[in-house]
């Protein structure tokens, strides 16, 4: 199976997964976007910042769902990124003083160096049971980075969140916070944008950021310039 094969089936199998999840009225609602839980959750994710022509093309799109679906929350463009790998996950009460920082901007910056630009392309909606996300490709380089970094990481003893390889490359745009009022219709929205096209560019930096889960609140750690981009 080619990696595109392999993206386009896990892509469907999200979908299929969220499709149901709606129509049986059994989405996943965010407790801290209801206002349940205080969110003191924090992370650590190598990511990608989508340039100002793809978050506008997607959040003109998302005008249809907020007067549908107001209930949702919508990621503002400024939030709206990729995951390249979550290097320690989203949880509260990380002591950041005892994180090795500076090793982590090490092995990532060595790595880049030789690492040609990403080539990426966002197109469609799909909905998992408790987001919708624009489905994203990506050049090969993109998988050859992932396996090097995570050689590269266990190599330096440091620590990775990763429970299973990520191959993924979407991008989350809106996450359910209370009961779906209109979900026929909503899914029915969803079908018609399932190959809506937002655009293509190419990757030259990554940002390395402590974040919360909704990367609203960010501290920016480190930036690194892909090969020949320095």
């Amino acid at each position: 199976m080619t990696r595109m094969e392999e993206l386009a089936r896990l892509y469907a199998e999200i979908d299929a997964r969220g499709q149901g999840a709606i129509e049986q009225g059994q989405e996943e609602l965010d407790p801290y976007l209801a206002g349940q839980k205080i969110d003191e959750r924090r992370g650590l994710p190598l990511l990608i910042r989508l340039p100002a022509h793809l978050s506008r093309n997607i959040n003109f799109s998302l005008q249809s769902l907020k007067q549908l679906a107001p209930e949702n929350y919508y990621y503002p463009a400024a939030d709206m990124h990729i995951t390249v790998m979550d290097l320690l996950g989203a949880r509260p009460n990380i002591d950041w003083l005892q994180v090795p920082l500076k090793d982590y901007c090490t092995v990532i910056r060595d790595l880049a160096a030789q690492t040609t630009p990403f080539d990426w392309r966002l197109a469609g909606l799909i909905t998992s049971p408790g987001a919708i996300m624009v489905k994203g490709t990506y050049s090969a380089n993109l998988a050859v980075f992932r396996q090097e970094l995570r050689k590269d990481l266990a190599k330096a003893n440091l620590p990775l969140a990763e429970r299973y390889p990520t191959i993924s490359g979407h991008v989350t745009v809106a996450r359910f916070a209370h009961p779906l009022q209109q979900r026929t219709q909503l899914l029915h929205l969803l079908k018609e944008d399932a190959r809506l096209p937002f655009g293509e560019f190419r990757v030259h930096q990554l940002d390395l950021v402590i974040h919360d889960w909704y990367n609203h609140h960010s501290k920016l750690i480190g930036s690194f310039q892909l090969a020949g981009e320095h």
